[in-house]
């Protein structure tokens, strides 16, 4: 163990922050902090369960630092919505942003 999570591969960091939102369950600004597969709960807002495994394959690709325009990735992180089309996140890897 180390940094308080298992030591899997891949152990990028990514941020995920709600750009758009339509939803009462968060806001706009809202912010998820992922340490490899943990979500840093000092430092993230609540996140909607249903979103978090709507946008998970982003977060993962993310986490393996891949950047495919066929996954939406543009301008250095993911742009993707939640299932219920409510909630767009950006998605960023190593905290570019």
């Amino acid at each position: 163990m180390s940094q308080g999570y298992c030591d899997l591969e891949p152990n990028k960091e990514v941020k995920v922050e709600v750009t758009h939102c339509e939803c009462n369950f968060m806001k706009k600004g809202d912010c998820v902090y992922l340490k490899g597969p943990m979500i840093d709960k000092e430092r993230s807002d609540s996140i909607c369960v249903t979103a978090l495994m709507g946008i998970y394959p982003w977060t993962m690709t993310a986490r393996f630092g891949n950047e495919s325009k066929n996954l939406e990735f543009d301008s250095g992180c993911y742009k993707v919505w939640c299932p219920e089309r409510l909630v767009e996140f950006s998605i960023w890897s190593n905290l570019t942003k």
